[in-house]
């Protein structure tokens, strides 16, 4: 009923067309039936494994832009089952143990007033039916990657992320969730903590993969450039 309410007053909106939904939709049945169930794949300067439902272009970079930085955390909801089923159709849910993401700095938190991966990761998990756990910390307030070029990534992530906890991390495989994956020298640097603290297997998710991605992978598993 709340919701309902609230939607009476503040109707929602679809996250890539912008038309108005039925507050009991994530988007547009048009938008959702554009989805078309590929998934866009992209290996991080470490090898490590990344997939996600869009490349990041158009409407998809656009509403992007708005969840992370207009306050739009309501499109968590349809972000994280699009990235729920691309998981569930190329690795498959049986193949990690966890979900985690890559964390804000807390003062970067605190005056957005969410982390829009963590918002993802646990909207993923609860869908897949997996455990979600903050498995990492940003220790140091570094440069934000969007404003530097791509040498300056690496060197900007050197040290940022440390484990929370090792003992939740020995041992486990884990998939790790983004927003955006571009260069990859973000969750290249939490991968290789995550790894350090004696991680077995890391695996990794984003809403949007920026420039050309590597291949798409149907549903079924077959491949084509």
């Amino acid at each position: 009923m709340k919701e309902w309410l609230l939607s009476f007053f503040f109707p929602p909106k679809c996250p890539y067309c912008l038309k108005w939904i039925d507050y009991r939709k994530t988007e547009c049945d048009e938008c959702l039936a554009a989805f078309k169930g590929y998934a866009y794949e992209k290996h991080t300067p470490t090898d490590e494994l990344c997939v996600a439902p869009f490349l990041y272009k158009d409407r998809i970079r656009e509403a992007i832009i708005r969840y992370k930085f207009n306050g739009h955390k309501n499109y968590c909801k349809s972000f994280g089952k699009m990235i729920a089923y691309t998981i569930r159709d190329t690795y498959g849910i049986d193949n990690f143990d966890m979900i985690t993401c890559v964390p804000l700095y807390y003062a970067r938190k605190r005056s957005r007033g969410y982390d829009q991966a963590e918002l993802l990761a646990q909207r993923a998990a609860l869908l897949l039916a997996k455990p979600y756990e903050p498995l990492l910390d940003k220790v140091k307030n570094n440069l934000e990657q969007h404003n530097l070029n791509s040498e300056e990534r690496k060197d900007n992530v050197i040290g940022v992320y440390s484990a929370l906890d090792r003992e939740k991390v020995n041992n486990k495989r884990i998939l790790i969730i983004d927003d955006v994956i571009t260069t990859g020298a973000t969750i290249s640097e939490c991968c290789k903590s995550l790894r350090e603290a004696g991680a077995k297997k890391v695996i990794c998710a984003s809403i949007a993969i920026a420039g050309q991605s590597e291949i798409i992978i149907t549903k079924n598993g077959q491949r084509f450039c």
